[in-house]
């Protein structure tokens, strides 16, 4: 059962904000059972049908020159650009909190697969069976330096900073510092945008925030700003989505 709340005024009367799911509740601090259950809901528009057009163009920087990389995609959800990175020879980790995610994403792509629990945590761990070299986490993000035993030499994360609590960026950001390697190569996608008109997630997420959350462990390069914004951002009561993509990597 998910705990969101209505969020209300002083007044008791409904601050009616709406968020990214259609709904007026309250989605600022969102929890893994409040992802599961949205994800039961089959609420998941933000599920991208194509591969993210960012990690195809930079994917270069990504791999600064190396081939058949390990590469951890954050808050996977089911993304293609998972089955693209495979396709393009490289060992995916991934890590989602919701159980359908994850098999979605192997029965989607017609991939054979098998679970088991973590140990220590509350979680699983979801790997191919037919030699594809890929696993998926499922476990709250903040315990995969419990249960990773490997450590990634590129990070993608198009969903995952913008789509947690802000109050829990720093955290995030120490947890990923603990599983890259010292060369490792993080690409985040981020967005601007009026949350005071709009719910969320995402939630908006400027220069000095990226820098705020990282700048203590990792330089920082911006690599572009495009206007983002569709119908789809058009429906949530707002007339501005910005779309900014860094490159970092540990100092």
């Amino acid at each position: 059962m998910s705990n969101l709340q209505t969020v209300h005024n002083g007044l008791g009367a409904p601050n009616r904000k709406l968020n990214q799911f259609g709904d007026y509740e309250d989605v600022t601090n969102m929890s893994v059972d409040d992802w599961d259950y949205r994800w039961s809901l089959n609420q998941t528009k933000f599920h991208m049908p194509k591969v993210h057009p960012m990690l195809q163009k930079y994917i270069d920087k990504l791999l600064n020159g190396k081939k058949r990389q390990t590469v951890f995609v954050a808050l996977c959800g089911k993304t293609l650009d998972m089955k693209w990175l495979l396709d393009q020879g490289h060992e995916v980790v991934g890590n989602e909190c919701v159980d359908s995610a994850c098999r979605q994403f192997f029965e989607e792509n017609n991939i054979p697969y098998t679970s088991h629990s973590l140990d220590g945590v509350d979680g699983a761990l979801y790997t191919a069976t037919d030699g594809s070299p890929i696993k998926l986490y499922r476990c709250d993000c903040f315990e995969l330096p419990k249960v990773m035993k490997e450590k990634v030499s590129c990070i993608w994360d198009r969903g995952g900073f913008v789509a947690l609590p802000v109050k829990e960026r720093s955290r995030y950001a120490l947890t990923l510092r603990a599983i890259m390697k010292n060369d490792c190569r993080y690409l985040l996608d981020c967005f601007l945008l009026d949350n005071s008109k709009f719910g969320g997630p995402p939630f908006n997420c400027d220069e000095k925030d990226v820098k705020q959350a990282f700048e203590t462990f990792c330089k920082i390069e911006k690599l572009e700003t495009r206007d983002a914004f569709t119908k789809w951002q058009e429906s949530w009561g707002i007339s501005s989505f910005v779309e900014e993509v860094y490159l970092l990597h540990p100092k």
